[in-house]
């Protein structure tokens, strides 16, 4: 538990959707009510139900129905604090409803989000004065709750929640049990079989697989002020809310604001891919800090190198950075990311009669001359020898300024480790820091995301995944490779590091595959993990050169299956991407279908493997015109590329 209390931010985020392009709050007719303290909550098309009722103990609980089928059975739900459990022997009040719609633009794997759905607030008394909201949202493809209390005389001790999610004994799990920095490997397990006594504990985002092509995938959003969620295992089919990062609870000063509790419905992967709910569910830009939301100009997306990934922290050595800076702009690259050991002077940064941000400056200097931006890492705790942390607030304004004195364009934090109310505290505030000064960020050895790069878009990744930063010295098993696209990177961009080019570090992938990869695990920042000379040399340097890292329309295409086999179709402007990963360990045969992703004229250009595994075959010319048939070796991979003829001018 925390010995200091926190304080509610003085200005208020428990309004209805901001407006950003199109918003709509309209009260409606009231939801549909059986017995007494019996609710039904629909969405706009009725197509998902949301129902609310107290069961014999006098316990508030829910279950859901999607497409007439009950995809989630009752649970309870409910906040614990100073020993009281608010949703326990409870008085409602009249069910507020009203409507929500709105669009804004979006940097990732399209480039629009919708928020549309219904919104109910209940108003409960527990107990003769205590009193609270339930506020619910029910969208097409998901559900989503949170708990609001109001400000009381001084702190409270909020110690849990009784939140549980009851899933169908039929239901598979996708899950990673990595709690600290979500860097786990993301396996399968059946939902009968899970333990309760001890329970297994998995981070967020939890995918469950149904029968009868239902996909559920368990998750929150707006983390702030507040302790971040994990699930543990309750017994079959039934998963508890718990706070490992705070297990004792926390002190909190003000108005409690619980993140929202989210359950995404799916019919199909595509569907999956394509939620918008996370961003729909946090709060819109600041329009002094973002003046055009995602499209605001110094938020630009990029590729980039890094020093650190094949090179270890020798990859900080001064007399090397220049040279870093050529290969990126030889590469197209937006940026170069300066990793650890910049700031010691164990690497030349630091000389008799030199001063750091003065190298630093004249780096960026140098860089711009190249349009390659810099972006410069840190670690966020103390105690390290490689330069102070940033715990402290002060520390962040020092680094930051100065960061933006010398030129650099964004920042890499890392090492947090954790999702206490303390670490939550402090990233929020890196966010809003960093803005301020214009610098983008990319966070590492941090837990999941949760939507709230629409309200903070200059967090253009984070990583909160197990990398590819694992292949140089160990590998990820295939079906890791084959479940992130339906499990953690519904939920936000991951700096994944796709796109090894030499053959020690691709371990059981091919080149095709990585190719592949470097569309299928896209980010807004996409960083190239080898070394830069390996692509410069590569037949494939035309594709690393021109690869998109923002999509207009992301297509998940229907042999896709979770562990197993990834086929995605991305899109940018007139030009489709169609991916296919193969993640199984034997040949896989499909059929591709051109007249989808080209038009008349179209020329498609081919990146396949040989038979035998070795080499990477590229082909290109006029688009076909008819299916045709598409081999994939064990952990092997495809990309066709549909894209307009090439013109250069003067030329026959």
């Amino acid at each position: 538990m925390n010995a200091t209390p926190h304080t509610a931010r003085p200005t208020s985020r428990l309004s209805p959707v901001p407006t950003l392009l199109v918003a709509i709050l309209l009260p409606l007719s009231d939801p549909a009510a059986g017995s007494e303290g019996v609710w039904t909550l629909t969405d706009p098309s009725q197509t998902v139900r949301f129902h609310l009722s107290t069961n014999s103990q006098g316990w508030l609980t829910w279950s859901v129905e999607a497409h007439q089928r009950q995809v989630l059975l009752p649970a309870t739900l409910g906040l614990q604090i100073d020993g009281t459990n608010l949703a326990c022997g409870i008085v409602t009040g009249p069910v507020h409803q009203s409507r929500h719609y709105e669009e804004f633009d979006w940097l990732g794997a399209r480039n629009r989000v919708t928020n549309d759905c219904y919104g109910y607030e209940i108003p409960i008394r527990s107990g003769p004065a205590l009193t609270w909201t339930l506020e619910v949202r029910v969208f097409r493809d998901a559900i989503a709750f949170r708990y609001l209390v109001p400000a009381g005389a001084g702190t409270r001790h909020v110690q849990g929640e009784f939140t549980t999610f009851q899933l169908p004994p039929d239901a598979r799990l996708w899950l990673q049990t990595n709690l600290a920095n979500h860097e786990g490997i993301f396996h399968s397990l059946s939902a009968s079989g899970l333990p309760s006594q001890p329970g297994l504990r998995m981070g967020l985002p939890v995918t469950a697989e149904l029968t009868q092509n239902t996909t559920l995938l368990i998750s929150e959003a707006r983390l702030l002020d507040y302790s971040g969620m994990a699930l543990e295992s309750a017994g079959p089919g039934r998963l508890r809310a718990v706070f490992p990062h705070d297990p004792e609870g926390w002190r909190w000063q003000g108005a409690i604001v619980s993140p929202w509790r989210v359950v995404i419905i799916a019919t199909n992967l595509d569907q999956l891919v394509n939620s918008d709910v996370l961003p729909a569910l946090c709060d819109p830009p600041d329009p002094e800090l973002f003046p055009q939301g995602a499209r605001t100009p110094w938020l630009r997306p990029g590729r980039a190198p890094c020093t650190w990934m094949v090179f270890g922290n020798g990859g900080a050595r001064w007399d090397r950075q220049k040279w870093f800076v050529d290969t990126a702009a030889a590469l197209g690259c937006e940026y170069l990311l300066v990793d650890a050991g910049w700031q010691t002077d164990r690497w030349g940064w630091i000389e008799p009669g030199t001063d750091l941000w003065t190298r630093v400056a004249e780096l960026c200097r140098y860089a711009a001359e190249r349009n390659v931006g810099i972006l410069l890492w840190h670690a966020y705790p103390e105690g390290r020898d490689d330069g102070p942390g940033l715990t402290r607030p002060e520390n962040r304004e020092t680094f930051f300024r100065r960061c933006a004195e010398a030129g650099v364009k964004g920042v890499k934090i890392d090492f947090f480790d954790s999702e206490s109310l303390d670490t939550v505290t402090a990233v929020e505030d890196l966010r809003r820091r960093a803005a301020q000064h214009r610098l983008l960020i990319n966070f590492h050895g941090i837990p999941k995301p949760t939507g709230l790069n629409r309200t903070w878009p200059n967090e253009l990744t984070r990583e909160a995944v197990r990398e590819q930063e694992y292949q140089l010295w160990s590998s990820l098993p295939l079906t890791h490779y084959g479940a992130l696209p339906f499990t953690r990177l519904v939920v936000g961009p991951a700096d994944f590091l796709p796109g090894y080019v030499q053959p020690h570090l691709r371990k059981e992938t091919t080149l095709g595959f990585q190719i592949a990869a470097t569309v299928v695990f896209s980010s807004p920042l996409l960083c190239w993990p080898d070394h830069p000379e390996a692509y410069l040399n590569s037949p494939a340097l035309p594709f690393f050169r021109q690869v998109p890292t923002t999509w207009d329309e992301t297509r998940v295409l229907p042999e896709s299956r979770i562990g197993q086999l990834v086929s995605m179709a991305r899109r940018r402007g007139s030009e489709w991407f169609v991916a296919m990963l193969n993640c199984s360990h034997h040949p896989i045969t499909l059929s591709l279908d051109p007249r989808r992703w080209s038009s008349p004229n179209m020329q498609c250009t081919v990146y396949r493997d040989t038979p035998d595994r070795s080499r990477i075959q590229i082909e290109s010319g006029p688009a076909p015109a008819q299916p045709f048939q598409v081999d994939l070796v064990e952990g092997g991979g495809a990309l066709f590329h549909f894209h307009p003829p090439r013109h250069w001018p003067g030329w026959m």
